[in-house]
């Protein structure tokens, strides 16, 4: 019998339940729903992991609300097992492959490949493409959308798939706490307002012309209007409705959501008239029930409902508090990122506005820049695999790419020593991290990548390298979370610099980042700006630090006008960066990577902790 892919889940067993986090619980409902899925289930036994007591007590019967110590912020919940329709294992933490202790669950080891698959989107993803292709004619074959795209981007990009993979588990975790008030008040969830609002506005449609026309001829019946409403042009047809929570068609974020809902709104349901105050929610909720394949899935969230079932009696008084949620579809609209009602970042009275702020405060970039030490590689005498012309780069930009690398290698070797773990984050088809596979190869590389395509390509090249001390993490950074030395990516896109130095920082790590498209610097769920103490006590406001950032990409040629400015506010930038570095006793440089000409955003962050 061939060796199955494994799918991770964290949670605990207790005689004939499990008792399992929000993530977890959403997953097996998803598997239950797509029935017979082709990788073998394990849930990880991790002790340390879960705020409860060893032994399970259930989470909303307590007489006194109170008496919740630990389930606020972390609640785990019961599936009784013998419901489920697939087989599960249970392992200890510490039996697990190293792999799967260096991400996030949900995560997915491949059987034959080192390479491994995390979190709760890319997981269920991952596991619902590999039953289709045993299972060419399942009926899960649509659930991944057009073209399979359906919660493909990270969540740190899309505010769609951070709705359905980050807030539908907060949702979860916040169950019981949020319904619990001694002050006669309950505010509905920001969660539930979001979604209502998001299906009143008109899904997004690829191919639209030919959804709408198609949509005309099965609900218009007369032949002659049928025809003159399909030779109208895309314009002049109406916006439809959503059907499901993307559109027209059911799709596995429709699956995700409903776990959640399902559970929140029996909650509820004691409090509020959920048809008056959320019918679009309820309209979806109905349609989705009505499933066979939900219907036999609902048993994964029987013994929960039971728990979360609300014992006392609605109160009479009870005030309802609505949140204030912007109007908009979700597609567009995350409260917590900030929204200027102008994106005029590079207007240069703003500019020099911000700038002045810095001279007034008498702040200044604290980093003398200094020419990067860059030992040149010999490549010529490298296997071709090693080149990155093999990752598919435009013969236009090769040499530049490889003067690139020289800089980040020559940095990497400066701090590396002998059984290093190095991670090369956003390694996209491999260039930094695969010359540092072949030229250390005392050194074990994760190359941590969202996008499988670029994992894919970086993949061939180490097999025709024959490189042993590679493994491969298909996952967005926030599901990272493995023991390594040293943290290196090569022009990381906005914010995603920061997420790496943050890996870097909590780790304990040394870092070597190259930072790229300043403009993209943007709060989201866990990073706020600006990073460092010295520049959160400047009178600098977050639309004047994003100001500064969109400046910093004004870097063109030596001649352009604009490009000393540019440059200036990048330092600054990268100096707020490099701060934070230092105040958790990091010894910190900022050099620029030779020859200046190998790219416009030539910046080097290299940090390594103080002893």
């Amino acid at each position: 019998m061939e060796e199955q892919d494994s799918l991770y889940l964290t949670g605990r067993e207790d005689g004939v339940d499990l008792w399992v986090p929000a993530e977890s619980l959403i997953a097996l409902f998803t598997l239950q729903y797509c029935d017979n899925p082709t990788a073998s289930i394990i849930i990880v036994d991790q002790k340390n992991f879960m705020s409860r007591p060893s032994s399970p007590t259930p989470l909303c019967c307590s007489e006194d609300p109170s008496d919740m110590t630990g389930f606020e912020n972390n609640p785990w919940f019961p599936v009784e097992k013998n419901c489920l329709n697939f087989e599960i294992k249970v392992k200890e933490e510490k039996d697990c492959p190293d792999v799967i202790k260096n991400c996030m669950l949900p995560a997915v080891l491949m059987a034959s490949e080192p390479w491994c698959v995390a979190g709760l989107c890319s997981s269920l993803r991952f596991v619902l493409r590999q039953t289709l292709t045993v299972h060419p004619e399942h009926y899960c074959q649509n659930l991944l959308g057009f073209r399979g795209g359906c919660l493909q981007a990270c969540a740190e990009v899309s505010v769609w798939t951070k709705f359905c993979e980050v807030e539908s588990v907060i949702a979860l975790k916040n169950l019981c706490s949020d319904f619990y008030s001694n002050s006669g008040k309950r505010e509905l969830p920001k969660y539930m307002v979001r979604y209502e609002n998001h299906l009143q506005h008109p899904p997004i449609l690829h191919n639209a012309l030919k959804r709408k026309q198609e949509y005309i001829k099965n609900t218009v019946q007369d032949k002659n209007k049928q025809q003159q409403l399909c030779q109208k042009t895309l314009a002049e047809l109406p916006q439809l409705e959503h059907k499901f929570a993307e559109g027209l068609d059911m799709t596995l974020a429709d699956i995700i959501l409903y776990a959640s809902f399902h559970l929140i709104i029996s909650k509820m349901r004691a409090y509020v008239s959920m048809e008056d105050m959320f019918p679009l929610i309820v309209k979806w909720y109905k349609l989705i029930s009505s499933n066979d394949h939900v219907q036999r899935a609902l048993p994964v969230l029987q013994k929960t409902l039971v728990y979360i079932s609300v014992e006392e009696k609605a109160e009479c008084n009870l005030e309802i508090v609505i949140p204030s949620v912007p109007y908009e579809s979700i597609y567009k609209s995350d409260p917590e990122r900030y929204k200027p009602r102008w994106r005029m970042y590079t207007h240069q009275g703003e500019i020099d506005k911000v700038l002045g702020i810095f001279e007034t405060e008498a702040v200044k970039p604290t980093y003398s820049i200094h020419p990067a030490d860059v030992t040149s590689l010999p490549w010529s005498s490298f296997p071709s695999a090693v080149s990155p012309q093999e990752g598919q780069l435009p013969f236009s930009r090769l040499q530049r790419k490889c003067q690139q690398l020289e800089n980040v290698v020559s940095a990497v070797k400066s701090v590396a020593k002998k059984g290093d773990v190095i991670v090369d984050f956003c390694a996209g088809g491999g260039h930094v991290g695969i010359v540092i596979a072949y030229c250390l190869p005392d050194c074990k590389i994760l190359l941590v990548e969202n996008k499988e395509a670029s994992l894919v390509r970086a993949k061939k090249r180490v097999e025709a390298l024959e490189l042993k001390n590679v493994v491969f993490i298909q996952c967005n950074l926030d599901y990272f979370r493995g023991y390594f030395n040293v943290g290196v990516t090569l022009h990381a896109c906005g914010v995603a610099t920061d997420l790496v130095m943050l890996k870097c920082l909590e780790q304990r790590a040394a870092f070597i980042c190259s930072p790229c498209c300043y403009g993209g610097v943007q709060p989201n769920h866990i990073l706020s700006y600006p990073r460092s103490h010295v520049f959160r006590n400047l009178s600098l406001s977050l639309s004047e630090y994003l100001t500064l950032g969109h400046a910093a990409d004004q870097t063109h040629d030596e001649n352009n006008p604009k490009t000393e400015q540019g440059q200036l506010c990048m330092r600054l930038i990268d100096t707020d960066r490099l701060l934070l570095a230092q105040e958790l006793n990091y010894n910190t440089r900022l050099v620029l990577m030779q020859p200046k000409s190998c790219s416009p955003k030539n910046h080097l962050l290299i940090g390594v902790l103080e002893y």
